[in-house]
């Protein structure tokens, strides 16, 4: 593992002279304000059962919906952006002095019946647009979350009632259920969970549905004749740029992806780096890492500086690297 460490090394140098990220252009949330209202919080735990605490849920999903949010150029609002109390009148105040679009609340529920399992949208008692609204995040959430779906219902709590726009509350799970507190407590779900509420609310504002920040999903690969090819499969178009470097463990062909996420390739992982031997004369392993906003995919050259030549192809989006030897 000598060369991961050299290459930590190298990156850390080019990222000090890369370009900043390329922001993303026309992202479709923009000029909508969205308050996101994480419930409980500080002396009001909320339910409290199998070990956590309501407030604490909340929030680790409200402010991972807020980033999504922010990235697709929404302005967000939020009630609370960490663990104190807000009263239910100034969260309300707080959404309608912004002037929000709409209104997300997030929470647990909690049931003396410890078998009772799901997620469920509400909505305000006849509201038109918050059922649409409730019932587009419902169904996002459906694609993704391995709970019993419980459907969208109307309530009168004190957020929805009196908000000055469309609002819903998101009951996540039951925090008395074991494996609903698995689920809501689990990081990579809690993501779930969050772009869940970012797709529901594009569909809402009619825009495509789409990741805010370009994301390579997938990472292959095939020695042919008188070349190796690695292909980058992504979820849009991103900035990138192919250059050589070198260290005293040997040579790199370095793809890099301006202001874009590396997804689980399912690549054994050391460190921060996942890799893989690919069985290539040319390129027997390829690294891939992200960090502040880059990603780095790193090819290890058994010859240095051989010719290459890359290009993108559409539908779906990829970028495609021959390197020649």
């Amino acid at each position: 593992m000598k060369r991961i460490g050299a290459l930590v090394i190298i990156l850390v140098v080019l990222a000090m002279f890369s370009a900043a990220p390329v922001s993303s252009a026309g992202t479709d949330l923009g000029g909508y304000t969205i308050c996101v209202d994480a419930g409980h919080g500080g002396t009001d735990p909320g339910a409290v059962a199998n070990g956590v605490e309501e407030k604490d849920i909340n929030l680790a999903i409200a402010l991972k919906v807020a980033k999504l949010l922010e990235d697709d150029g929404a302005k967000v609002v939020l009630t609370r952006d960490g663990d104190y109390y807000v009263s239910l009148s100034d969260r309300v105040s707080i959404a309608n002095s912004a002037g929000c679009d709409i209104f997300i609340s997030i929470h647990a529920n909690a049931a003396s019946d410890t078998s009772a399992s799901g997620f469920e949208v509400y909505h305000y008692y006849g509201s038109t647009k918050g059922n649409l609204l409730a019932t587009y995040v419902d169904a996002e959430m459906a694609k993704v979350i391995p709970l019993k779906n419980r459907g969208v219902k109307e309530a009168g709590f004190y957020v929805l009632k009196y908000t000055s726009m469309p609002a819903i509350l998101i009951e996540t799970g039951f925090v008395t259920n074991t494996y609903d507190v698995s689920i809501m407590t689990d990081e990579n779900y809690q993501w779930r969970y969050a772009y869940a509420i970012l797709y529901g609310v594009q569909r809402y504002f009619g825009v495509p549905v789409h990741d805010p920040v370009p994301t390579v999903t997938g990472i292959r690969f095939a020695q042919h004749d008188g070349y190796f090819r690695v292909v980058l499969d992504l979820s849009q178009p991103v900035a990138y740029h192919v250059y050589y470097t070198s260290y005293s463990s040997g040579y790199h062909l370095v793809i890099q992806l301006d202001n874009a996420r590396l997804s689980d390739l399912g690549w054994p992982v050391y460190g921060d780096w996942q890799y893989t031997y690919t069985g290539s004369p040319t390129a027997p392993y390829i690294y891939a890492t992200e960090s502040n906003g880059y990603v780095f995919i790193v090819l290890v050259l058994n010859t240095p500086y051989l010719p290459y030549n890359s290009f993108t192809l559409s539908n779906p989006d990829r970028i495609v690297v021959d390197v020649y030897g």
